[in-house]
């Protein structure tokens, strides 16, 4: 399975709101290699990525972001959309080894978080330029 959403849990408390993210005995857990998090500016879009080791888990607590996670390696490849943000899909995206995708950001942009299972290391991920896939970045997707 190259990618999955699980929806998380929100909660409600007199103070604001508590928004859960990943918990160590979840089956997308695979330890804990970092965490951080990403800007993404309205409109920029990051991609494409595929990380050879690394699991990703991504949250998007504020704002919102568009990932899409292609199915092979081919330019045409079938995409999948996910948007995510707490006005939108308020989950987790589990990226699996070897798989291709990009993100963008909505109207008003996004912070994302991934919790990743190892230490970013830049010769363990492989990139492409956009256009090297055919899906189209351009076109509103309802972002």
């Amino acid at each position: 399975m190259p990618s999955h959403f699980t929806e998380l849990r929100r909660i409600e408390t007199s103070g604001g709101e508590v928004m859960k993210a990943l918990h160590a005995d979840e089956a997308d857990f695979y330890g804990l290699g970092e965490a951080y998090f990403s800007r993404v500016n309205p409109g920029s879009v990051r991609g494409w990525k595929r990380h050879n080791e690394m699991t990703v888990n991504v949250v998007v607590p504020v704002g919102h972001v568009r990932f899409v996670v292609l199915d092979g390696d081919e330019p045409d490849a079938s995409a999948t959309e996910y948007d995510l943000g707490p006005d939108h899909n308020y989950g987790r995206l589990t990226i699996n080894p070897g798989t291709w995708f990009g993100f963008a950001g909505g109207e008003e942009g996004g912070l994302v978080l991934n919790l990743s299972n190892i230490v970013h290391r830049p010769d363990e991920a492989d990139g492409k330029e956009l256009e090297e896939f055919t899906y189209d970045w351009n076109t509103p997707h309802g972002i």
